[in-house]
């Protein structure tokens, strides 16, 4: 029998923690402080399925993956999609991303008929879309 993933998280490098759990908790993201041999780091949990982003400094996310970080200025490797409800929970999100002074990539835009977007980064540079179809 072939394997089967029964939880999946993700993995993000930042440069600051503090910044990251005022920045996730002011959005509402339940945030966990965690430590991992002698490392902190911060644990979000995204939503109703569990999904766990962790947030670890970056020399520590190095010594994980075994190779540098990416340039997030340059390019862009993971895309994570909040899903919304409405057109009105998009510009909802925008309205608390300006009040925390977040880059917004992309404004919020109709994609396709009924369909919403808007684009933000972190203060680390990685990108977010904030989807409603």
């Amino acid at each position: 029998m072939a394997p089967r993933p029964s939880i999946i998280w993700a993995d993000y490098p930042i440069k600051d923690i503090d910044r990251s759990r005022e920045f996730y908790s002011t959005l509402g993201f339940t945030v966990r402080d965690q430590t991992h041999d002698g490392d902190k780091f911060i644990s979000l949990t995204i939503g109703d399925s569990g999904f766990i982003l962790n947030l670890f400094p970056i020399d520590r996310f190095e010594r994980g993956v075994k190779t540098t970080v990416a340039d997030t200025a340059a390019g862009n490797e993971v895309n994570f999609s909040i899903s919304a409800d409405s057109k009105e929970e998009v510009l909802e999100w925008e309205k608390a991303l300006r009040e925390i002074g977040a880059e917004i990539i992309s404004p919020p835009e109709q994609m396709k008929e009924g369909w919403w977007a808007m684009r933000f980064a972190d203060p680390d540079g990685h990108r977010w879309v904030v989807l409603n179809m």
